[in-house]
């Protein structure tokens, strides 16, 4: 594998028609007296991620300012590529949720987020197994939109969870871990989040951020 500098992080160039993945480096304000951070991993493919500073989640097709979409743009899924954004955290426990780790069109993002106030995740995945000629099949799982509320100072993993349940079903749940630099790898206590007022996304968006 070769790796080119791009001003806007890393670019893995590898040959064959491996998805091209970017990598920007980013300096966010992090106070750790009064803030968290967030690493969630996500897609450029059929997977979808988005949070809210908020107890209560948004649909996607809702306009909502407070709701962050972990990807590149809707039209983003019909390019080749992904873009992860890191802004320091400490490495993943999980190979997978490394840069050097990520598969196809996978990407994480890592975000600043204010401590002690509730956070909702909304996950979602999809797949293409072989050809619908010769058996294939499609599958998808959404699981519900969960809250944590983060504490001042510590890092959390966020990402999809899946279970298999049969040749065409696959159970899933949204997964956060507290780590830390020394490999610290801890369950945190999710709850299920609300649906928001109508009339609260509406308020957000004209608000503005």
């Amino acid at each position: 594998m070769m790796r080119a500098l791009t001003a806007g992080g890393i670019l893995a160039l590898t040959a064959g028609c491996t998805p091209s993945h970017y990598v920007t480096t980013a300096a966010p304000d992090y106070k750790p007296q009064v803030s968290a951070r967030v690493r969630i991993q996500s897609g450029n493919d059929l997977q979808a991620a988005s949070f809210r500073v908020g107890a209560c989640y948004s649909n996607a097709w809702e306009s909502d300012s407070q709701r962050v979409s972990v990807d590149d743009g809707f039209w983003a899924r019909y390019k080749y590529s992904s873009r992860s954004v890191v802004i320091g955290m400490p490495q993943s426990p999980r190979p997978w949720m490394r840069v050097e780790g990520l598969h196809f069109k996978d990407m994480i993002r890592e975000y600043v987020v204010p401590a002690g106030q509730q956070i909702t995740l909304s996950l979602s995945t999809a797949s293409d197994v072989g050809s619908s000629k010769y058996g294939g099949y499609s599958w998808s799982c959404k699981p519900h939109a969960m809250t944590f509320t983060p504490i001042a100072g510590q890092d959390y993993d966020v990402y999809l969870a899946l279970q298999e349940e049969g040749r065409k079903s696959h159970g899933c749940s949204i997964e956060v871990r507290r780590i830390d630099a020394s490999g610290l790898d801890e369950p945190v206590q999710t709850q299920c989040a609300p649906k928001c007022p109508s009339s609260e996304a509406e308020t957000a968006t004209k608000r503005g951020p």
